[in-house]
């Protein structure tokens, strides 16, 4: 009983600041209603622990329990790679820049690499 409590505080507070990031603008529409999405089926699966027994069951899981930890193993590796593959695709927007930059500085009458 504690740990659903904790559970669906943490859950309420993590969707006030989801909207007070939504009314700052710092979070588009779309992110807004799946973080508050994702936090309201935690605050139903605290709850009502045994709905998750239910989706396990149409799904082919065992239990609830074993369904939550596979979706979120899942879940969290295509984060990780979701990241990985923005961070590689801004290292070479970066890398773009400072070859343009670097060219265009080279291009600049009087320029020979002499320091400034």
């Amino acid at each position: 009983m504690l740990f659903q409590a904790i559970l669906i505080v943490f859950a309420l507070f993590a969707i006030a600041k989801t909207s007070k990031m939504y009314k700052q603008q710092k979070v588009s529409v779309y992110w807004f209603m799946v973080w508050t999405f994702f936090w309201l089926v935690v605050i139903t699966v605290s709850i009502w622990p045994t709905t998750t027994d239910i989706v396990a069951g149409w799904v082919g899981v065992e239990k609830g329990a074993d369904l939550l930890s596979y979706s979120a193993i899942v879940v969290l590796f295509y984060a990780m790679y979701r990241v990985m593959a923005g961070q590689e695709r801004q290292n070479k927007e970066l890398t773009d820049l400072v070859r343009k930059i670097a060219i265009m500085e080279a291009k600049k009458p009087g320029s020979r690499g002499e320091n400034k």
